[in-house]
């Protein structure tokens, strides 16, 4: 009995890592950004920033939201470009934000979303 409890203990110590790796996943959203219609339009002009000011903006735009932000990384999706002029329509750059815990109800109304 007592060996089984030996190993026992190797195998709660890696389920409570897991777990709690999956935490930071309820901390990650994604944006497709659009044309222009993305709430933070509006704050700067868009035709004269480079990738780590767009990145400041975006994080101010939150922060104002009250919402802290940890991280902000832009990837790319060709699945999910829209060829139109519309602002609705999506460019194919995914923003995604890690955020602090506590404002996932904020982000969703703020068009953000999870995987």
């Amino acid at each position: 009995m007592f060996k089984s409890a030996l190993y026992l203990i190797p195998l709660m110590s890696v389920m409570i890592l897991l777990s709690c790796n999956k935490n930071n996943d309820l901390n990650l959203f994604y944006f497709d950004e659009t044309g222009c219609s993305d709430p933070w339009i509006g704050s700067f002009v868009p035709d004269t920033f480079t990738l780590d000011t767009y990145k400041e903006q975006i994080e101010l735009f939150l922060n104002s939201e009250n919402i802290e932000v940890n991280s902000i990384v832009f990837d790319f999706d060709s699945n999910k470009v829209e060829l139109c002029y519309a602002c609705h329509c999506k460019t194919g750059r995914v923003i995604k934000v890690e955020i602090s815990s506590g404002k996932r109800r904020k982000m969703k109304d703020l068009g953000f979303y999870q995987d």
